[in-house]
């Protein structure tokens, strides 16, 4: 085994990377005395628009919430479109919106080599009735983009995971027809809460903004009738440490990718360990580091008796919630070879040295 100093308590599998200088922002707040929707809020939505290429930025409650928008939106304008493509290794979260905006979603299989989206079996699910697919990019792994697009219906692309992360230079949030952004407790950008949904259709961008708002102006209401909305009440104090946190994005990339190399050397040599790598034009913002095992459940065990926070997935077999996994047979057999490991910006050197060499010893007795 590893010959570092074993660690006093447990490497947490994931964590939030927060610095005392990304709240320096409160100051002005309570300068203002006002935590609503602010000056922070508009500088958010103007750096968004400018970092990846769009121009329509409306903030969310949370990631969940802006997919939820764009679905509504998008639906609005194909009212013979009911479905929608994603993969079956998804957050709940995600399946929650395509539902909540009275849409049926549709799994497609993931691939035979990593947990992203099996793109030709996504392509066979596409129909007259098909209204988008998402691409979640699980991992942070970007799904292929190129194939999505040649299926000729709206991509949706999920960042929640995968902002940073790039294919032929441009970043995953530079997609489809539009971007989803979670700023959640352990994504890549954390603000504790909130989201957003980024596009450069004006029409599906002032769609969205009309549906996030807490109220319309009293003349559409006697010119069309009275609609509801879903307010949407993301405030300075959220969009401030958003604003941090996507200044620091690049950064944070960095260190993953750093952290994640050094992993990717000690399991070069392991037998039985398949690398869910990047490389062409495709550059992970490595949100999780995960390799497959035949062994991962002996995988799990080791390392945890070792106080490394290892885990057996990163996100949710969803045909097992409607009990029908043996229709997705890549992703059954790819579930249970997963093995997750602690990566994330605020690890010390000594830990993730700690995890380098647990790695190399691998299951040696």
């Amino acid at each position: 085994m590893a010959n570092g100093k074993r660690p006093i308590s447990m490497i947490n599998h994931s964590a939030s990377h927060l610095l005392a200088t990304d709240f320096e922002y409160v100051r002005g707040i309570v300068e203002r005395n006002f935590i609503g929707k602010g000056p922070l809020c508009a500088e958010l939505e103007s750096l968004l628009a400018t970092r990846f290429g769009r121009t329509e930025v409306t903030l969310t409650h949370s990631g969940t919430a802006a997919l939820h928008l764009g679905l509504v939106a998008l639906a609005e304008q194909n009212r013979n479109k009911t479905r929608v493509l994603l993969g079956a290794y998804v957050c709940p979260e995600v399946v929650s919106a395509v539902i909540q905006a009275g849409l049926e979603p549709a799994f497609a299989d993931c691939r035979a080599d990593s947990l992203n989206v099996d793109m030709a079996a996504m392509a066979n699910g596409v129909d007259a009735k098909t209204l988008a697919l998402i691409c979640t990019n699980i991992g942070g792994v970007p799904d292929d983009y190129s194939a999505a697009a040649a299926m000729g219906i709206p991509v949706i692309s999920d960042c929640a995971q995968s902002v940073g992360s790039r294919v032929a230079d441009r970043d995953v949030a530079s997609e489809g027809i539009c971007s989803i952004l979670s700023f959640g407790a352990t994504k890549m950008l954390t603000a504790g809460s909130g989201g957003a949904l980024l596009t450069g259709s004006e029409e599906l961008g002032q769609a969205v903004a009309g549906l996030a708002r807490q109220e319309l102006p009293v003349e559409q209401y006697r010119r069309a009738g009275f609609r509801g909305t879903f307010g949407q009440h993301i405030g300075d104090l959220t969009a401030g440490l958003a604003l941090a946190q996507l200044r620091r994005l690049d950064a944070m990339v960095a260190r993953r990718r750093q952290i994640a190399e050094s992993y990717d050397g000690a399991l070069s040599e392991q037998p039985d360990v398949h690398l869910v790598n990047d490389g062409g034009p495709v550059r992970s913002n490595r949100f999780r580091y995960y390799f497959l095992s035949e062994q991962a459940p002996a995988w799990v065990e080791y390392l945890r008796s070792h106080e490394i926070d290892a885990r057996r997935s990163i996100s949710h077999l969803l045909p097992e919630y409607f009990g029908n996994l043996k229709e997705f047979p890549n992703l059954a057999k790819m579930s249970e070879r997963v093995v997750s490991v602690p990566i994330y910006p605020a690890m010390m050197a000594e830990q993730v040295s700690f995890v380098t060499e647990a790695l190399a010893a691998g299951l040696k007795r």
